[in-house]
This record gives structure tokens, sequence and C-alpha cells, in this order.
């Protein structure tokens, strides 16, 4: 006995070592190479090291200001942390994601033990189903922000089941702290925090309303005072900067498609005639209302897609594998069977819990719905419903077993679960690197290190592929010569005949160039770093020139990176001389 309950108090630690350990594996090789958003925020924890600001120079900022966003602050911290221990190396952008990975599925094993009458063995299979999903493998190995974030939503639950169950304010306090800390991890929950909000109020009102005046009182001012940094960011407009343009009702294709609409209405009434107006069952069935609209039931239903979930995953290449789901397919049966437990007549707290889980997964979809600039479910913005499915998935394993009474159909069905996972994971070892190269922007970190230790007086950076300048940063880890200067204002605009875009240091420049122009033009002892793709208009444009004048322009090739993968781009390192 003793032995057991030795063992049952090292669960949590064991568990967290397991699944650190099972995420952070290789985790420097696959995937590839860190994309730009990596290399944004593993550059910024850099500065963060150096001066205390962000890039542009913003004192210990709320949201960090990048070139293309105002990102949320918590993760971009954690990556800083993580710096002073590991220095500042690609796999530091990565580590924090597979440390609140695992440290997720320590507080969902809590949850679960919980929930079923504080029983370790249901916890930890709870715990085993959810560490075990593709869609918490794949974004514990990456540098989003999105693992912080369910933490944080998953602390908050825990510390309110906590307070239910024994009444000390205390937990109270630390659930509002850990479901407002989400708001700084990941824009995603800035909206569905609200929601949240109204979930529990309306199944806890009786509880939350007969609190103490004091203590009702001390959690408004907490939580005020919580969020006055969010708050001043969001008056400022970084808060919501990017859904400010990327939501639907910011698409300015609506009015000009209600047009076409209510025209070909008209057409089929009145021919081929001008100067109609739009009839009232035209204004009715087509306005930016219904248009919204469509696309915001699109958004929502397909979150709920078996092709999501269990069959295909996200369609983008860096936000899944496309030859497996987010969830393993036994799941799909199992999640059924617990959503179905919900509508049992016994009133108790759990039956209360399992409304709150599955009104939250009704949810969550909502603020990814509210975008319009995805083609296919966005497992990122999405990635919010995995704890709830995956409890569902416990309470339906856990009700097979109350009406079987079978420990061998239990097992049975838990080892249904290992070689969906383990072809999940030769396809993302063996296969998943080489298709998804190009979407990771392998060869961007080679070809900034190559061409930046070379002696020529200027580097030209061709962004046809994928601006270099996150990359060029991150991996010359850049200061200014000036040291009161931030790095964002040493970097300025350039515009010339042939040449568009940033330039630091009068030596290094990132944009798109006139090829043509430039030849008319010719820098001395300057190197091109470009992508293959760039090479025809190169070429093309060399051709043109040598045939219009005298004096020819020979083209070199100094270095390449060569191709690593099935699907990467090429980078070529070149020069030009008379």
């Amino acid at each position: 006995m003793k032995l057991k309950l030795i063992f049952e108090k090292s669960l949590p630690f064991l568990l967290f070592i397991l699944f650190f350990g099972f995420f952070i594996y290789k985790v420097n090789q696959v995937p590839v190479s860190l994309f730009s958003d990596e290399a944004d925020a593993n550059y910024q924890a850099f500065i963060f090291n150096q001066k205390k600001t962000d890039y542009f120079g913003n004192k210990f900022p709320i949201h960090f200001h990048s070139y293309s966003d105002w990102r949320t602050s918590l993760y971009i911290y954690s990556v800083a942390l993580t710096q002073k221990i590991v220095g500042h190396t690609d796999i530091a952008v990565r580590i924090p994601a597979a440390f609140f990975g695992a440290l997720s599925v320590v507080i969902f094993f809590l949850i679960s033990k919980k929930i079923c009458q504080n029983s370790s063995l249901w916890g930890l299979i709870g715990g085993l189903l959810y560490g075990f999903t593709p869609w918490l493998y794949f974004y514990s190995r990456s540098g989003f922000e999105v693992t912080q974030m369910i933490t944080f939503l998953l602390l908050g639950i825990y510390f309110w089941i906590k307070f239910l169950d024994q009444k000390k304010y205390s937990y109270l306090f630390l659930s509002a702290g850990s479901f407002l800390a989400t708001i700084y991890s990941y824009s995603t929950a800035k909206l569905f925090i609200f929601f949240l909000a109204f979930v529990l109020l309306s199944i806890w009102f009786k509880t939350l309303i007969n609190l103490p005046l004091k203590i009702k009182i001390s959690i408004i001012i907490f939580s005020v005072i919580f969020c006055l940094p969010f708050l001043s960011d969001f008056i400022k407009g970084r808060a919501g900067y990017r859904f400010s343009y990327i939501n639907i009702f910011s698409d300015p294709t609506v009015s000009k498609t209600v047009d076409i609409l209510r025209q070909e209405d008209s057409v089929m009434i009145h021919g081929q005639e001008i100067g109609l107006s739009p009839t009232l069952s035209s204004k009715i069935f087509y306005n930016k209302f219904t248009q919204w609209s469509q696309v915001f039931i699109k958004n929502y239903f397909s979150s709920f897609s078996t092709n999501f979930l269990f069959l295909t995953g996200d369609g983008n290449l860096r936000q899944g594998i496309q030859t497996a789901g987010n969830l393993l397919l036994p799941s799909f049966f199992l999640i059924i069977i617990g959503i179905s437990t919900v509508f049992k007549r016994n009133k108790n707290s759990s039956q209360k819990i399992s409304l709150f889980f599955l009104i939250c997964l009704i949810l969550t979809p909502i603020p990814f719905s509210l975008t319009r600039d995805s083609v296919f479910p966005h497992a990122t913005r999405l990635i919010l419903m995995l704890p709830f499915l995956m409890f569902f998935s416990l309470l339906g394993l856990k009700q097979i077993f109350e009406i079987t009474k079978s420990k061998i159909l239990v097992i049975f069905i838990f080892l249904l679960y290992i070689p969906c996972l383990t072809t999940f994971l030769h396809q993302y070892f063996y296969h998943y690197p080489n298709i998804s190269a190009r979407e990771w922007h392998y060869g961007m970190k080679q070809a900034v290190l190559k061409s930046t230790n070379t002696n020529y007086s200027k580097v030209y950076f061709i962004n046809s592929y994928e601006p270099f300048l996150p990359f060029f940063l991150n991996y010359t880890e850049y200061l200014p010569i000036n040291s009161d200067t931030s790095p964002a204002e040493s970097i300025v605009w350039d515009n010339n005949s042939f040449f568009t875009g940033m330039t630091a240091q009068d030596k290094y420049y990132f944009g798109n160039i006139e090829w043509s122009d430039m030849f008319n033009h010719l820098p001395n002892n300057t190197i091109f770093v470009v992508p293959q793709k760039e090479l025809s208009r190169i070429e093309q444009s060399l051709k043109d020139y040598n045939q219009s004048h005298p004096t020819k322009i020979n083209q070199s090739v100094i270095d390449k990176i060569d191709q690593q993968f099935t699907e990467q781009e090429k980078f070529y390192l070149i020069t030009f001389k008379l």
C-alpha cells in the first residue's frame, strides 16, 4: 500500500517527464526548420534579454510589436527565459511549447482524477488519452503559443473544480487568474474568455451570486487589475490588431459579391435591361449579413468535420501532416458516447461540469468562425476544442466500463490507440519532413548564414519566396551599431530605380529587384541571395540586357543551398560582373 501511495503521489511528475521527453524528442529536426513566426519570436526574446524591449523599443511590452503584427507576450517571455538556460538557439523557441504541452497533460490528469471520484487510474487514463493526441503533439513541438494558452485554460478549470469542491476562496482567485492569463497567451482566447465567463455564470449562478459581498467585490477588482495592461493595449489598437483585418466583417469583397448576386436576380426577371433597382426579395436574400452568415456557418461546421478531426486535419502543412487527423480514430466513438452522458437526468456536481465542458465545446469554434483568411479549418485557432473533446473521450470510455464492468474491453479499446499513434508518428518523422520543408521555410537559415559570412560589401536578399528579414535578424543576432537605437529604427525603407524594400547598415537589403533596371546600375562587390523561383526572371532579364548592350554581364553562382527534402525552395548566392 505504501508503494502504491508513493506511485500515485509521483504520477504528476512522472507524466510530466514522460511527455516532455516525448514532445522534445528530435524537436530540432522535425519540423525541419524555424518558420518566420518562430524566427521572429526567437529574435524578440533575444532583444528582450538584451534591452528589456521588443525590437521596436517598447519597454516590457504586453504585446510585442513585430513587422507584421502585435504578438501576445507571455510565450515570448518564456522563450526569453529559455534562452537564459540554453542560449539563443533554434530549440529555445520550441522548448516552452513542449514544456507547456507536458504541463497541460499533468493538469488534465488532475482534472480527470478529480471528476472520476479521485481515481488515479482514471486520471492516468485521461492524461494518456489527452497527451497522445496528434493535435497536442504537433503543437508541442513548434513555437506556437497555443500550448501555453491551453495550460492556463486547464489550470483555470482545475482550480474552479477545486473551489466548487472545497469552497476555498483562494481557489476562486487562482481560477480567475488562470483564465485571464489565457488572453496574454494567444489571441483566440481574447474572445473566448467572454464565452467562458458567460458559461460559468449561467451554470453556477447560484454559487456565484451567493458569494459574500466582500469576495464578489474583491474578485471584480482582482480581474480588472489583471486585465488593465490588456485593456490599455486594446484601446491602443494593439490587442485586436490582427483580428481587425482578418475578421469576416472587414472583407472588402462582400459588397461587390452582394451587387453581383442581386444583378443575377434582376437578369432572370428583366433580361439585360440596365438601370434596374434590386427587388425586395434580392435585398432579403443577398446582403452583407447573409454573406457574413454563410462564411460563419461554413467555418463553424467545418470545425466539427470528421476530415478535420479524425482523417486529414488542417490542410496547411504548418498546422498538420495531412495524412492524419488531429485526434486518433478510436476517440470518435468514445466522444459520441461521452457527450450522451451529459443528458442523463441526475443533477449532481459532476453533471454540471460535464454540461460546462459541452457548452464550451460548442462555443470554442466561434472565434475561428469569425475569420476569413483560412481555406481549411484552422487547427491553431481551434485547438481550444482539444481538452473538451478529450474530456468526453474519457467520459465515453468510463461509461463503457460502467455498463459492461469489463476491464478487458476497456483495455482492448485503449490498445486500439497504439496502431493509430504509431502510424501517426511514423508519418510525422519519415514523411512529413519531406512534404513540409517549403512551409517551414527550410533553407532560409542556411542562406542567411552563408551570405553574411562572405566579404561582399552589399548583400541583397530577394523576397519572392518569403521575406528574409525575420531570419536575418534572428540568425545574425542583429543589434544596431548605435546602442540607443532600436533594431526597427535602424532598418529603413529604401526605394530606387531597381530595388524596393528595407535596408540595414547600408549593407543588407531585403525586398524585390527589377532586374532589367538593376543591370543598368550594377552595384560593385555585391552578392544576391535568390530563391530558385526567381532564376527564370533573372535569366530572361540578363538575356535581354546582353542582347541590347555591347558590354556583356556575366552571372556567377557563388554558392547554393542544396535540396535536402522533396518539397523545398532552393537558394542561390549569385553575383554579376561586367
